[in-house]
Formats: structure tokens, sequence, C-alpha cells
């Protein structure tokens, strides 16, 4: 049985459209119908019950996205309720994406959470994990998210930034940044919806575990004009040329190596990986979630030209980062990449720097249980005075 903490806290009940959790389903009239619950209701033993209202459909499933094995068929009854139980299970502990199905039609449930990937909204379901911990609403000093606009001359278009200022903000001084990535399909807000970034920050700040720092989270994706597809290759000229000057001198921001990181999961992984190890002079310390070194996950290691440099010189981890993070679920289906890369890093001498730190997640996916876990364990290596070796303590 899970305590009821790790079930309805604010942090694992809200919504990206509303703080409050999802109201009972109105049957019938809106304003006088009956009133039952719908959607995803989670249960203290970890078990999920899902409920649909369709009284004029035949047939309802609903799928983990990350689990396409795993699909609950649900029975409808005579007042046109489907419902069908999902037992619990370490292996989909944690925040799962989940689709339903309505006749064999993909179907957006408007009782429950979303969040955005795949180009468009999504379902989820925060299922009890004891590490949801460093996400709990706690009474503790909270820092803020700020949104900005502005027009980037790069990509022709007008861009929006999300930063989260440390409960110190408020105070005065000057503040460490990382700059903060989503994965692919995604955008500038998942961090916040789906990361629980603010919260993670806040925990750890008031723990005692991690330096006050600013974050920052663009988007690193554009669709291309006139189609369906996107470019992400011009995210690092806008990071570097627009989103830094900016931030800086909007913020009060120490703007030196030290005090600059650059992480993302996945495709952000390999937007770190690229713009950090081609520019070692702007960032002190990179973070490698749930993903990458190489540049996709299909060109060849040493084909990549930003990785050339670790080949031509077996200092180059060890004389630029303070911190050299790489993390992966043990489940993730891009692990064999990631050990590859290991192995590519290990025998050019990278995994003997002192600024390096590989975790590797038991039982995780490809997923943001993993990912929030890679945030809070990056969080309290970065910004830390460097040891003589050159690396964190």
């Amino acid at each position: 049985m899970f305590r009821r903490e790790l079930i309805d806290n604010r942090a694992l009940t809200e919504q990206a459209g509303a703080f409050h959790p999802p109201y009972p389903e109105r049957i019938g009239d809106f304003w006088g119908g009956q009133q039952t619950p719908t959607g995803a209701i989670v249960r203290e033993d970890g078990s999920v019950l899902f409920r649909l209202y369709a009284p004029g459909m035949d047939r309802a499933e609903a799928v983990l996205t990350a689990f396409p094995d795993v699909q609950i068929d649900m029975i409808k009854n005579g007042e046109g309720f489907f419902e069908g139980v999902l037992p619990y299970s370490d292996r989909w502990r944690g925040p799962q994406d989940v689709r339903f199905y309505l006749d064999g039609t993909l179907f957006l449930h408007p009782q429950m959470p979303a969040h955005y990937r795949s180009f468009r909204q999504v379902n989820f379901v925060e299922i009890p994990d004891p590490e949801s911990e460093m996400i709990l609403l706690r009474g503790v000093p909270h820092g803020q998210v700020v949104r900005e606009v502005f027009y980037s001359r790069v990509r022709g278009s007008w861009q929006r930034i999300n930063l989260y200022l440390p409960p110190q903000y408020r105070a005065g001084g000057e503040y460490p940044v990382l700059y903060l990535q989503h994965g692919l399909t995604e955008n500038e807000n998942e961090w916040i919806a789906m990361g629980k970034a603010p919260y993670i920050l806040d925990n750890l700040l008031a723990d005692g575990k991690c330096v006050p720092f600013i974050v920052v989270m663009c988007d690193g994706m554009e669709r291309l004009e006139g189609e369906g597809y996107w470019d992400f290759t011009s995210f690092g000229q806008m990071l570097l040329e627009e989103v830094i000057p900016f931030v800086e001198a909007n913020y009060r921001i120490r703007a030196e190596k030290s005090a600059r990181a650059l992480a993302g999961l996945s495709m952000g992984s390999e937007q770190a990986s690229v713009i950090g190890l081609t520019h070692p002079e702007l960032f002190g310390a990179l973070g490698m979630f749930s993903g990458f070194v190489r540049m996709d996950t299909k060109t060849p290691f040493f084909s990549c030209p930003h990785l050339r440099a670790l080949r031509d010189d077996p200092d180059y981890i060890r004389a630029n980062y303070d911190v050299f993070f790489r993390s992966i679920g043990e489940k993730d289906v891009y692990l064999p990449v990631f050990l590859e890369d290991r192995r590519h890093l290990t025998e050019l001498g990278c995994s003997d720097a002192p600024c390096w730190h590989e975790i590797v997640y038991d039982g995780l996916t490809h997923d943001w249980g993993a990912f929030r876990r890679a945030l809070r364990d990056f969080a309290q290596l970065i910004f830390r005075p460097a040891s003589p070796e050159g690396g964190t303590p």
C-alpha cells in the first residue's frame, strides 16, 4: 500500500491547464447531471482504474505508450461506462503516457491530465513511484517560473523561453545558469509540466543538496515552412547568438564558463553534446540524459564532427569540463547506443576523468521517471567548487 502523499500530492495531480486535479465528469446535463470520477483513478495499492464514459461506442481500450504490450481491455457496463484496471508493477512506475482507443480510433480523454508530446496533447497518469518524493510539493521556499518572448532572427519567428528563478533570486546576487533542453516532438514547457523541474530544485535547495541556479528552457524544435516535419539544426545558433545574450542582459547572471551548464534529454542530449563539446569555452558542465554523445542514433561515433576533438586530444574532457554527466534507464530502447558510446569514450580515456559521472537507473525506460532522476542527480553536481584534479567533489 502506498501512502496518500504519493498519490494525491498536488505536484502529482496538477494539470497543464489547471493547478487543481481533474474534476469528476458530469453525465448528462452539465450543471445538474450526475458527477462521476472518470479518467485514471489511482488506488492505494498502486493499481489504476481507467474509466471512460462513451455510451455510443462498442469497444474501448487503454494502452501504455512506453509498453505497447500492456493493453487494458475496458469492459462496458449498462450505464455506458467502460472500465479496466492496470495492476501495479515496478516496470511502469512513475509518469506514463496513456492512449485511449474507442472503436479503434485514438481518443484524448477530457478528464485526464495531458502534456505535449508527439506534436500533440497526450494523456498521462502518475503511477506511484517511491522516488516521487523528489517532486512533492512541500512547505519549503519556492522559486518562480518566468516566461519571456523574443523575436529570433536566426529562425525568423517569435520564440518563447521559460526560466526557473530559485527562491534566493528575490534577495539579490548573481547566479549560474543551466540551459536545459527537452526531447524530440516536445517543447519548452515539458520540463515544467512533466519534468517538475521547479519542484525538484526547490526541494534540493531546501535540503541543502545543490547550489541555487537559474534554469533556462528553450524550444529546441522548429517546424519547416509549409511542412509537417521539424528542423532543430538552427537551435545551436539561436542559443549562442540570441538566447544566452538575452538572458545575461536581462537577469542577474554570473556570465563565465564555470557558471554555465548545458543539458538535455534524448534529442536534447544530442544538442547538449554537439553544442557543448564544440564550445568548451562557454560551458563548464554537460549533461546527457537518456541519450547520446553522438549527434543521432545512426551516425557512427567517429563520423560526428564534434567528437573528433576527443580522439585528437585524450585530455579534452578532463581539461575542459567540471562535470560530464551521462545517464539512462536500464530498460531504455536506446541503451545499446548508450553502451556503445561508453565503449568509445572509455577507449579514449574519458571515463578516467574526475569530471566523469554515469548512472544507469534500474528498471526504467525512456520516460520521465528516468529524466527526473537525471535532473535531480545532475543538479547536485554542477556549479560546485572544482577539485584540484579538475572534477567536482
